[in-house]
Parts: C-alpha cells; sequence; structure tokens
C-alpha cells in the first residue's frame, strides 16, 4: 500500500464575523484521569500548547468567538493555564462529537457563525467528530494541522485524509496551520 501524499495546506484569513474557533479537550495536566493533554495520554498534544496560545491571543485580540470543550470528567480547571479560557468564553463537556449532549450549535448560531476553526486532542476523536458534524450540518471548517495532536502521527494524518477526502466534509475543509491564518 502507498502512502498518499500529504495534503495541501491552505492560506486562511478569518473573519471575526462569521467564525468562531472551537479548542478541544485541552485539559490534562499531570494526571490521565483530568484529560487527554498530558504527558502520559497523548504527550504530543503538550507540544502544541505554544502555538495554540498564540492563536488564542490572535482570535480574541480580533474578537473571534472562542469556544472550549473538556473529555466529561474534567472540569475546566483542567485546562492547561496558558491556553485557558478568559471570561466569558463558553466551555461545553461531552464525549468525542461536541455536538452531541450540548448546547455548542445554539452557542455558534447565536454569535452568527459560519466558519469553525477546529484544534484538539485526540484528532481522531473530538477533532474528527466535531469537524465532521459541522459539515455535516452546513458549516465549513477549517484544519489546522499543527492544532491537533493525538498518541501518534498517523491519526492526525488519517484525520487530515479524511477531512480532505470523505464525501460531505471534504468539500466543506481548509486543511492549514497556524502560521497560514491571518486575522
Amino acid at each position: 500500500m502507498k502512502v498518499p501524499p500529504p495534503p495541501e495546506l491552505k492560506a486562511v484569513t478569518v473573519d471575526p464575523k462569521t467564525d468562531a474557533l472551537l479548542a478541544l479537550d485541552f485539559n490534562g495536566g499531570e494526571a490521565a484521569n483530568s484529560g487527554p493533554c498530558n504527558k502520559t495520554s497523548k504527550p504530543r498534544c503538550l507540544t502544541s500548547l505554544p502555538k495554540l496560545r498564540a492563536a488564542l491571543e490572535a482570535a480574541r485580540s480580533h474578537g473571534v468567538y472562542v469556544v472550549y470543550s473538556i473529555t466529561p470528567t474534567a472540569t475546566p480547571a483542567d485546562i492547561w493555564p496558558e491556553v485557558a479560557p478568559i471570561a466569558g468564553e463558553p466551555v461545553v463537556k461531552s464525549g468525542p462529537d461536541r455536538f452531541i449532549g450540548t448546547d455548542l450549535r445554539a452557542l455558534l448560531e447565536a454569535k452568527g457563525v459560519k466558519r469553525v476553526i477546529v484544534v484538539g486532542t485526540a484528532s481522531e476523536g473530538a477533532v474528527l467528530n466535531t469537524a465532521a458534524d459541522a459539515a455535516f450540518h452546513g458549516m465549513n471548517v477549517v484544519l489546522p494541522v499543527d492544532g491537533m495532536s493525538s498518541i501518534e502521527r498517523y491519526a492526525e494524518q488519517y484525520v487530515a485524509w479524511h477531512m480532505t477526502h470523505a464525501p460531505g466534509v471534504a468539500q466543506k475543509t481548509v486543511l492549514t496551520s497556524f502560521a497560514k491564518m491571518q486575522f
């Protein structure tokens, strides 16, 4: 089996009026039971935190709506401090698809969001399922590859490939990197 070439990363201009940044499951700390973003469960998540912090700062400074999610056993206090929500940023709690069992869809609709920028860990869980759900329900999706992590790179590569090739999501998804995003 031949591995396909990596998908092309495209430049994206973020529109604060219609875009939202979804930061999924950056809870963890030193204990694996407080979330997936830790040195035991998904150490690759830790390497994404500095770039995510810069993206969050840029997004906030331009008025982009930011929504967080945490895993079912976590609390908002478990989110890594350098990327934690600020006052007024909602946090939803759910399983792999952050739209199921939460008010995420209503939150986004209330702000007029048409496109979501999805980052998080695990790429093959929360990122894939939430991004696909958004696309299936008519939203456009931006996936910064350096903002989604997993236990291994294969899962990250798979999600990038899936979201740019699978029916129903490919035509709604743009693959990018934090460096290619302009605010």
